[in-house]
């Protein structure tokens, strides 16, 4: 049941990061075709730079949970497979501690600006910065989804050939 939840979940979540992607796109070229012809759609802006802090944060969440973030992991590869476990999963409790510590110091800071509207639009720069605490709290639910796998032997992220993006 709560594997069919998650599942559901993370449907949303992937189909949201792609609707809010149309939209900053569809904005952002609406906009400048309306500006070229002199009607500026000085909203926009406003609204692509919101929808690109939640994008942001959902992107980061959805990265997380295929393992795709930046890692170095030339001398962990050389432990044995225990001693790996070990370490992946301590390396996942102090993401967690920072991540908990961030979603705290975001809920407050959303907090402090709920009573400040964006200049444009008036919304409250609340909705802006609520992305933080929610995105960090999907991170924190998907760390928790990698342990149980990895707790479970179960591998996490692609496998081994599999390729990768590289920079």
């Amino acid at each position: 049941m709560l594997a069919n939840l998650l599942e559901r979940y993370r449907a949303l979540e992937m189909a949201l990061a792609a609707a809010l992607l149309s939209a900053i796109v569809t904005l952002v070229v609406v906009a400048s075709v309306a500006r070229y012809y002199g009607y500026p759609v000085i909203w926009a802006l406003e609204l692509t730079q919101a929808g690109f802090v939640w994008l942001c944060v959902l992107s980061s969440d959805l990265t997380l949970r295929r393992a795709g973030h930046f890692s170095i992991d030339m001398l962990a590869k050389l432990l044995p497979a225990r001693a790996r476990l070990v370490l992946e999963l301590a390396n996942l409790a102090i993401v967690a501690t920072l991540l908990a510590v961030l979603v705290y110091f975001g809920w407050e800071f959303s907090a402090r600006t709920s009573g400040r509207p964006l200049p444009i639009t008036g919304i409250t720069s609340a909705f802006v910065t609520a992305a933080l605490p929610v995105g960090f709290a999907l991170m924190l639910v998907t760390l928790g989804e990698l342990a149980l796998a990895r707790l479970r032997g179960q591998p996490v992220g692609p496998a081994e050939d599999e390729l990768r993006e590289v920079i």
